[in-house]
Protein backbone atom coordinates (compact mmCIF):
# COMPACT_ATOMS: atom_id res chain seq x y z
CA UNK A 1 0.00 0.00 0.00
CA UNK A 2 1.28 3.19 -0.79
CA UNK A 3 3.03 5.75 2.07
CA UNK A 4 0.14 7.09 4.12
CA UNK A 5 2.35 10.57 4.61
CA UNK A 6 2.07 11.42 1.08
CA UNK A 7 -0.65 13.41 -0.54
CA UNK A 8 -3.06 10.74 -2.47
CA UNK A 9 -5.72 11.58 -4.97
CA UNK A 10 -7.56 7.97 -5.27
CA UNK A 11 -10.36 7.17 -7.77
CA UNK A 12 -13.12 4.82 -6.55
CA UNK A 13 -14.64 2.42 -8.75
CA UNK A 14 -17.63 0.29 -7.55
CA UNK A 15 -17.07 -3.47 -9.34
CA UNK A 16 -20.72 -4.27 -9.53
CA UNK A 17 -24.35 -2.93 -11.37
CA UNK A 18 -25.92 -3.02 -7.90
CA UNK A 19 -28.07 0.32 -7.36
CA UNK A 20 -28.46 -0.60 -3.80
CA UNK A 21 -24.61 -0.41 -3.46
CA UNK A 22 -24.56 2.41 -4.92
CA UNK A 23 -27.14 4.27 -3.08
CA UNK A 24 -25.44 3.07 0.82
CA UNK A 25 -22.05 4.67 -0.95
CA UNK A 26 -24.00 7.62 -2.15
CA UNK A 27 -25.23 8.04 0.96
CA UNK A 28 -21.54 7.98 2.74
CA UNK A 29 -20.98 11.27 0.44
CA UNK A 30 -18.45 8.67 -1.28
CA UNK A 31 -17.49 9.63 -4.73
CA UNK A 32 -17.01 6.99 -6.71
CA UNK A 33 -17.82 5.91 -10.26
CA UNK A 34 -19.20 2.23 -10.93
CA UNK A 35 -18.06 -0.26 -13.41
CA UNK A 36 -19.67 -3.69 -13.60
CA UNK A 37 -17.83 -6.53 -13.37
CA UNK A 38 -18.24 -9.64 -15.79
CA UNK A 39 -16.47 -11.94 -13.61
CA UNK A 40 -17.71 -16.07 -13.26
CA UNK A 41 -19.67 -16.63 -10.30
CA UNK A 42 -19.45 -20.45 -10.56
CA UNK A 43 -18.58 -21.43 -7.70
CA UNK A 44 -16.74 -25.00 -7.04
CA UNK A 45 -18.09 -27.68 -5.24
CA UNK A 46 -15.84 -27.21 -1.97
CA UNK A 47 -15.87 -23.67 -2.09
CA UNK A 48 -19.75 -23.77 -2.05
CA UNK A 49 -19.43 -25.73 1.47
CA UNK A 50 -17.64 -22.57 2.54
CA UNK A 51 -19.92 -19.55 2.33
CA UNK A 52 -17.70 -17.04 3.93
CA UNK A 53 -15.05 -18.15 1.96
CA UNK A 54 -17.68 -18.15 -1.69
CA UNK A 55 -18.15 -14.54 -0.68
CA UNK A 56 -14.88 -13.34 -0.25
CA UNK A 57 -13.70 -15.06 -3.30
CA UNK A 58 -16.41 -14.15 -5.30
CA UNK A 59 -15.76 -10.19 -4.67
CA UNK A 60 -12.20 -10.83 -5.60
CA UNK A 61 -13.20 -11.94 -8.52
CA UNK A 62 -15.32 -9.09 -9.59
CA UNK A 63 -12.92 -6.80 -8.48
CA UNK A 64 -9.85 -8.65 -9.84
CA UNK A 65 -11.46 -8.59 -13.31
CA UNK A 66 -12.70 -4.61 -13.18
CA UNK A 67 -8.58 -4.31 -11.53
CA UNK A 68 -7.82 -6.00 -15.40
CA UNK A 69 -10.30 -3.83 -17.72
CA UNK A 70 -9.07 -0.60 -15.88
CA UNK A 71 -5.90 -1.25 -16.78
CA UNK A 72 -6.53 -2.59 -20.12
CA UNK A 73 -7.75 0.34 -21.04
CA UNK A 74 -4.62 2.29 -20.55
CA UNK A 75 -5.70 3.68 -16.66
CA UNK A 76 -3.15 5.97 -14.67
CA UNK A 77 -3.62 7.08 -11.71
CA UNK A 78 -4.54 6.03 -8.04
CA UNK A 79 -7.15 3.50 -7.64
CA UNK A 80 -9.32 1.31 -5.43
CA UNK A 81 -11.67 -0.97 -6.80
CA UNK A 82 -14.19 -2.30 -4.73
CA UNK A 83 -16.31 -5.94 -4.92
CA UNK A 84 -18.64 -7.09 -3.25
CA UNK A 85 -20.88 -10.57 -3.23
CA UNK A 86 -23.65 -11.15 -0.91
CA UNK A 87 -25.29 -15.02 -0.22
CA UNK A 88 -27.95 -15.80 2.18
CA UNK A 89 -27.11 -19.47 3.72
CA UNK A 90 -29.41 -21.29 5.68
CA UNK A 91 -28.22 -24.55 7.68
CA UNK A 92 -25.07 -24.34 5.05
CA UNK A 93 -27.05 -24.08 1.79
CA UNK A 94 -26.30 -20.72 0.24
CA UNK A 95 -29.63 -19.36 -1.73
CA UNK A 96 -28.72 -17.13 -4.48
CA UNK A 97 -30.81 -15.29 -7.38
CA UNK A 98 -33.93 -17.14 -7.75
CA UNK A 99 -33.77 -18.40 -11.54
CA UNK A 100 -37.71 -17.21 -12.17
CA UNK A 101 -40.73 -16.70 -10.26
CA UNK A 102 -41.28 -20.38 -9.06
CA UNK A 103 -37.10 -20.18 -7.75
CA UNK A 104 -38.07 -16.93 -5.99
CA UNK A 105 -40.92 -18.85 -4.01
CA UNK A 106 -39.68 -22.26 -3.22
CA UNK A 107 -36.30 -20.17 -2.05
CA UNK A 108 -38.67 -18.05 0.18
CA UNK A 109 -40.54 -20.95 1.48
CA UNK A 110 -37.89 -22.95 2.42
CA UNK A 111 -36.78 -19.70 4.38
CA UNK A 112 -40.13 -19.16 5.75
CA UNK A 113 -40.61 -19.04 9.68
CA UNK A 114 -36.53 -19.76 9.78
CA UNK A 115 -33.65 -17.87 11.11
CA UNK A 116 -30.51 -17.53 8.10
CA UNK A 117 -27.10 -15.26 7.97
CA UNK A 118 -26.75 -13.02 5.26
CA UNK A 119 -23.10 -12.87 4.19
CA UNK A 120 -21.20 -10.41 2.22
CA UNK A 121 -17.96 -10.46 1.19
CA UNK A 122 -15.49 -7.04 0.30
CA UNK A 123 -12.27 -7.49 -2.08
CA UNK A 124 -10.92 -4.32 -2.18
CA UNK A 125 -7.67 -3.96 -4.51
CA UNK A 126 -5.10 -0.54 -4.74
CA UNK A 127 -3.95 0.04 -7.91
CA UNK A 128 -0.98 2.24 -8.45
CA UNK A 129 -0.19 3.24 -11.87
CA UNK A 130 1.91 6.36 -12.21
CA UNK A 131 1.49 8.21 -15.87
CA UNK A 132 4.21 7.16 -18.53
CA UNK A 133 5.84 4.11 -16.46
CA UNK A 134 5.73 0.56 -16.79
CA UNK A 135 5.74 -0.19 -13.08
CA UNK A 136 2.33 -0.83 -11.89
CA UNK A 137 1.49 -2.01 -8.02
CA UNK A 138 -0.84 -4.04 -6.90
CA UNK A 139 -2.26 -4.65 -3.05
CA UNK A 140 -5.59 -6.14 -2.26
CA UNK A 141 -7.37 -7.24 1.06
CA UNK A 142 -10.40 -9.31 1.44
CA UNK A 143 -13.33 -9.68 4.34
CA UNK A 144 -16.67 -11.06 5.17
CA UNK A 145 -19.19 -9.45 7.52
CA UNK A 146 -22.44 -11.50 8.40
CA UNK A 147 -25.37 -10.57 9.66
CA UNK A 148 -28.61 -12.64 11.33
CA UNK A 149 -32.06 -12.79 9.62
CA UNK A 150 -35.09 -14.14 10.89
CA UNK A 151 -38.07 -14.48 9.08
CA UNK A 152 -41.94 -14.61 9.77
CA UNK A 153 -43.89 -17.63 9.21
CA UNK A 154 -44.82 -17.06 4.85
CA UNK A 155 -48.06 -17.82 3.80
CA UNK A 156 -48.37 -19.14 0.44
CA UNK A 157 -50.74 -15.92 0.02
CA UNK A 158 -47.78 -13.29 1.38
CA UNK A 159 -44.95 -15.18 -1.04
CA UNK A 160 -47.59 -15.31 -4.19
CA UNK A 161 -48.01 -11.59 -3.92
CA UNK A 162 -44.40 -10.39 -2.79
CA UNK A 163 -42.95 -12.70 -6.01
CA UNK A 164 -45.88 -10.66 -8.07
CA UNK A 165 -44.02 -7.41 -7.46
CA UNK A 166 -40.93 -8.70 -9.11
CA UNK A 167 -38.65 -7.16 -6.48
CA UNK A 168 -37.07 -10.79 -5.59
CA UNK A 169 -35.92 -11.53 -8.42
CA UNK A 170 -32.20 -10.07 -8.52
CA UNK A 171 -31.66 -10.28 -4.74
CA UNK A 172 -30.26 -12.96 -2.89
CA UNK A 173 -32.38 -14.93 -1.14
CA UNK A 174 -35.11 -14.09 -2.88
CA UNK A 175 -36.23 -10.78 -1.30
CA UNK A 176 -34.93 -6.87 -0.45
CA UNK A 177 -35.07 -6.21 3.07
CA UNK A 178 -34.78 -2.52 2.75
CA UNK A 179 -38.04 -2.79 0.18
CA UNK A 180 -41.46 -2.12 1.89
CA UNK A 181 -42.44 -5.56 0.94
CA UNK A 182 -39.15 -7.41 2.09
CA UNK A 183 -38.95 -5.68 4.98
CA UNK A 184 -42.84 -7.51 6.05
CA UNK A 185 -41.18 -10.90 5.88
CA UNK A 186 -38.51 -9.75 8.27
CA UNK A 187 -38.73 -10.70 12.24
CA UNK A 188 -35.75 -9.29 12.82
CA UNK A 189 -32.19 -8.61 11.97
CA UNK A 190 -29.24 -8.62 14.01
CA UNK A 191 -25.61 -7.10 13.24
CA UNK A 192 -25.36 -4.15 10.32
CA UNK A 193 -28.47 -3.71 8.52
CA UNK A 194 -26.57 -2.33 5.61
CA UNK A 195 -24.36 -5.36 4.61
CA UNK A 196 -28.13 -7.46 4.50
CA UNK A 197 -28.75 -4.80 1.88
CA UNK A 198 -25.94 -5.64 0.21
CA UNK A 199 -22.48 -4.07 1.59
CA UNK A 200 -21.10 -3.54 5.14
CA UNK A 201 -20.32 -0.06 4.05
CA UNK A 202 -18.78 1.78 7.76
CA UNK A 203 -16.78 -1.20 8.06
CA UNK A 204 -15.41 -0.79 4.55
CA UNK A 205 -14.98 3.15 5.10
CA UNK A 206 -13.70 2.34 8.63
CA UNK A 207 -10.92 0.16 7.42
CA UNK A 208 -9.77 1.75 4.13
CA UNK A 209 -10.18 5.16 5.71
CA UNK A 210 -7.44 7.17 4.21
CA UNK A 211 -8.05 6.07 0.32
CA UNK A 212 -11.73 7.64 1.14
CA UNK A 213 -10.77 10.75 2.98
CA UNK A 214 -8.17 10.93 -0.55
CA UNK A 215 -11.48 10.85 -2.63
CA UNK A 216 -13.82 12.89 -0.67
Amino acid sequence: MPDQQEQMNVDIILASGSPRRRELLEREGVAFSVRVSQADETLEPDLARQPEEAAKKLAERKARAVVEDVLNDGYAGMAMVVGADTMVVADGVIYGKPSDEADAKRILAELSGRAHQVITGVSVWLVGAPAGEEDISLAFRSFAETSHVLFKELDDELIERYVATGEPMDKAGAYAVQGVGGAMLVERVSGDFDNVVGLPVKRLMEEFSEFFEAAR
